[in-house]
């Protein structure tokens, strides 16, 4: 192998080592911004909108505004956005860039918007940035803070199938089968 050969394959292995390292400051393709969202879920970016999720980088002095350690919680996902218009803290900072799952096809299937990247948040995400290293005075109480933003049952509400229509005049409306309450079978298994 001549030299300038190796020069460059060497040059080639050592960007290739180095790029998890440099990825956080290259822009991130998957990320499409809260906006992106309300298409669907107007009723959860309505919650969104007017938390303070949504103001935090805004609470932010001037001077906080340019320091990582802030901009790490306030603004996690702005460094990454790319093209996307993305400051606060937003959808897909608890639910993941929305690029590949956000597609109605991919979420109308739980399981494959999962596959796609769709992250159901956990308490834990939370803790994240509300945790002990938090220089936050108050102390954090996930159940509380979870009934603040809570987006998803008005919203799943919303999107909910209409109701069977009823019955035609004359029919029997009364089901006598509906008055056996069957346990569900691990239930069952349980009381023998």
């Amino acid at each position: 192998m001549t030299r300038p050969a190796l020069s460059l394959t060497l040059g080639l292995v050592l960007c290739a080592a180095m790029l998890p390292w440099a990825q956080p400051a290259l822009a991130s393709p998957d990320l499409m911004g809260p906006a992106s969202c309300r298409t669907c879920h107007q009723e959860a970016y309505r919650v969104w909108s007017t938390s303070a999720h949504a103001r935090a980088k805004a609470s932010l002095t001037a001077e906080q505004r340019k320091q990582p350690l802030c901009l790490q919680c306030h603004s996690r996902d702005e460094q990454r956005s790319g093209q996307a218009e993305v400051t606060g803290v937003s959808c897909e900072t608890c639910h993941g860039g929305g690029r590949y799952y956000q597609p109605s096809v991919v979420m109308r299937d739980k399981e494959l918007a999962h596959s796609f990247g769709l992250i159901d948040p956990q308490p834990s995400s939370c803790m994240v940035c509300h945790g002990g290293e938090s220089p936050s005075l108050k102390s954090f109480d996930v159940k509380e803070a979870l009934g603040r933003i809570d987006h998803w049952t008005a919203d799943r509400a919303a999107r909910q199938k209409p109701a069977p229509a009823s019955p035609k005049p004359g029919a029997s409306q009364h089901d006598p089968k509906a008055d056996v309450k069957t346990p569900p079978p691990q239930l069952a298994q349980g009381a023998q």
